[in-house]
């Protein structure tokens, strides 16, 4: 089996192989802040745009009828200092509902967003999302109990396709 390496972490190149190509992913992701920045040889990665906050719970049934989604507050990233361009958002730990900046498609393939190691190197983590034309849902971010501080527009997820 041969390894590569891409910074700190190694990938097996059958495994990469398997996954859509840079310039075949280049199309099916909108919104990039820093394309140079996002696009690595393993897929793109993902920046957060908002977080929120789930202040009541969700209500399921069985056939929808009766489903109610639970109400969410954005939490405001807030500025270390008047000059500085983004905000930080301070998490307790706990779970928190994440967007992105980027809309990414996974039309005929299989989907996936994973989180980075530099989110889960600290304790934080969301699941895998897999999905085929759209993700339907937005990452539910757990934050370690220590916490976690992310700035506006760090890159905490990667996308993924495998066709």
């Amino acid at each position: 089996m041969k390894l590569f390496s891409t910074g700190r972490c190694f990938y097996n190149k059958r495994v990469i192989d398997m996954f859509l190509s840079i310039d075949e992913l280049s199309d099916r992701v909108d919104g990039t802040i820093h394309e140079k920045t996002q696009f690595s040889p393993q897929g793109v990665d993902l920046t957060v745009r908002r977080i929120f906050e789930v202040t009541s719970p969700t209500e399921l049934d069985f056939g929808g009828s009766e489903e109610r989604p639970g109400e969410m507050k954005e939490i405001s990233p807030e500025k270390r200092s008047p000059e500085d361009d983004y905000g930080w958002w301070d998490l307790a730990g706990g779970q928190y509902v994440v967007e992105y900046n980027e809309t990414v498609q996974a039309r005929d393939g299989l989907g996936i967003v994973v989180p980075l190691g530099r989110l889960t190197s600290g304790g934080s983590t969301h699941p895998p999302l897999l999905f085929s034309g759209v993700p339907e849902s937005r990452p539910v971010l757990s934050v370690h109990g220590e916490g976690l501080t992310i700035k506006e527009n760090a890159r905490i997820s990667r996308f993924m396709v495998w066709e």
